[in-house]
């Protein structure tokens, strides 16, 4: 687990390295840009396991999820377009801090903030990583994979924009206590997802 954070913090630093160095050989039309965007609010929904030897398996042990606003404000590199045809706007990277409110069925849930980059792909498919950190209020006794505390909120997925106003993903989020010095939580969803670009 250790060795899998440390890649993805090694990647995510990478790539930031990457964009804040001038990049000459790009037309000029390709920018490194600041600014305000619109609010962007995001629904993800699936079923989960937990990875303790009683859950470890399938992923039937219930339904569980995240919404995810997305503050007014990112750094993005790409074609600057003065019209806006979806949440991405044809851009090569966009890198958002957002608000992530997790819930799970059994009403335990979880609150916190994070980071997400996205790049795209092929026919504007975009690759997509968050990493949250965010504080989760357990029920007591009903799930063993769930304690109160700090916990990594990790979130992996592919989104498609729809239009102007909408996309859709389908991603997997996992939660643990990573470097946290709480009692161990673990839970991975499978999750579709669908964004309001408002």
């Amino acid at each position: 687990m250790k060795r899998i954070n440390l890649l993805i913090y090694t990647t995510v630093l990478s790539i930031l390295v990457l964009l804040t160095n001038p990049i000459k050989a790009q037309s000029i039309k390709e920018k490194l840009e600041l600014k305000l965007s619109k609010v962007n609010v995001g629904f993800n929904v699936g079923p989960y396991r937990g990875r303790t030897p009683q859950t470890d398996g399938p992923f039937n042990q219930g339904f569980s999820g995240f919404g995810q606003v997305y503050f007014p404000l990112q750094l993005s590199y790409g074609k600057s377009k003065t019209i806006e045809v979806d949440e991405y706007n044809e851009k090569l990277i966009l890198i958002r801090p957002s608000i992530i409110i997790h819930f799970i069925d059994n009403g335990s849930y979880a609150y916190g903030s994070g980071m997400q980059i996205s790049v795209r792909s092929i026919k504007n498919f975009y690759l997509e990583y968050q990493l949250g950190i965010v504080y989760l209020e357990a029920k007591n006794g009903i799930s063993p994979d769930l304690n109160d505390g700090m916990n990594l909120h990790n979130f992996i997925s592919i989104s498609k924009p729809l239009n102007q106003h909408f996309s859709t993903s389908i991603g997997f989020i996992h939660m643990s206590k990573g470097a946290f010095d709480s009692a161990t939580s673990n839970q991975d969803v499978i999750a579709l997802g669908l964004k309001w670009n408002l």
